[in-house]
């Protein structure tokens, strides 16, 4: 049985549009950036948020658009260059752009996606020299988006994979890339050839209808033997739930609850004082008005400590 955690609410937004669709929560020095992807149904133009871990204190940096995922740029950066100190790679619906959050504007746009009003970028990963990441479907039911590649040496953007509604959360380790489908909610891994930028041999890390709800954001345990998956669920329910899933055979390792917030986006996974520490940010997005009154939480940002079986941080 896997063991079973409660996450607590670490930050509430005070403002409606910020609790709409947070997502993409990473710790960069001690902040806690997140973006709100956008600010309601009908306005689709969102924003980078920076958390302080200190005082709790949010700033938010408005974009012109809806924002998709972000990677610091000292990741993504040609060999020997580090990459400017609070310049993001930000995926801003068809384009990537980089943004300066001391000077809060878009400096450069470095790529554009074909025009397809169809489809916008959603989550991504910085990996050496690059980025992967994937688009959604807007209306979530066809099968127009991809997975791609986008190559920073060159400002260049290659097509991985087709066929897919939304692609979401992402982890590459020893020429394995684990990649979501949200909507036929699969949760596949690839061999990766990074000389060659493809994709071969997919295998499913679970089966489809063992997961509980849409499989949406997902970040990578220490170690790299298991990752935690977080799940948007649209049903009318009160709790969220979020899973750390081995990679090598799909067992459930722990599972997460989230109280009172059930469309789970994404986990952030840090390490702080020698324990595991998880946040999870958490959405109002569709949410009917019943669900919403049962799901007081909807649109916080949630955080849970690992403990291992002798009552010591893990």
């Amino acid at each position: 049985m896997p063991r079973r955690v409660e996450a607590v609410p670490y930050f509430r937004p005070a403002l409606e549009e910020q609790r709409y669709l947070p997502e993409c929560p990473r710790v960069i020095g001690e902040s806690l950036v997140w973006i709100s992807i956008q600010y309601a149904a009908d306005r689709p133009q969102g924003g980078i948020n920076v958390l302080n871990l200190s005082s709790r204190e949010n700033v938010h940096h408005p974009l012109p658009g809806r924002p998709g995922f972000f990677a610091e740029t000292g990741e993504i950066g040609e060999p020997g260059e580090p990459g400017e100190t609070g310049v993001l790679l930000v995926g801003l619906e068809r384009r990537l752009v980089l943004y300066d959050l001391n000077r809060r504007v878009i400096t450069e746009t470095l790529a554009h996606l074909p025009d397809d009003p169809r489809v916008i970028i959603n989550d991504g990963i910085a990996i050496p020299g690059g980025a992967i990441f994937g688009t959604k479907h807007l209306g979530f039911s066809e099968p127009v988006a991809a997975l791609y590649h986008y190559d920073h040496a060159t400002r260049q953007v290659r097509e991985l994979l087709g066929g897919q509604i939304c692609s979401n959360g992402k982890y590459l380790h020893d020429g394995l890339l684990v990649d979501i489908d949200s909507q036929p909610r699969t949760i596949t891994e690839y061999c990766y050839d990074g000389a060659l930028h493809a994709l071969s041999a997919p295998r499913l890390i679970a089966p489809p209808d063992s997961l509980p709800a849409l499989p949406d954001g997902l970040r990578s345990m220490p170690g790299g033997k298991s990752v935690v998956v977080a799940y948007f669920n649209p049903a009318h329910v009160a709790d969220g739930v979020a899973q750390e899933i081995r990679l090598s055979d799909g067992e459930v390792l722990t599972e997460f609850v989230i109280p009172g917030s059930p469309r789970v986006t994404c986990p952030e996974v840090w390490q702080l004082d020698g324990a595991t520490v998880i946040f999870f940010t958490t959405a109002v997005e569709s949410m009917p008005a019943e669900t919403r009154a049962i799901a007081p939480e909807a649109g916080t940002i949630f955080m849970a400590a690992l403990i291992d079986e002798t009552g010591e941080h893990s």
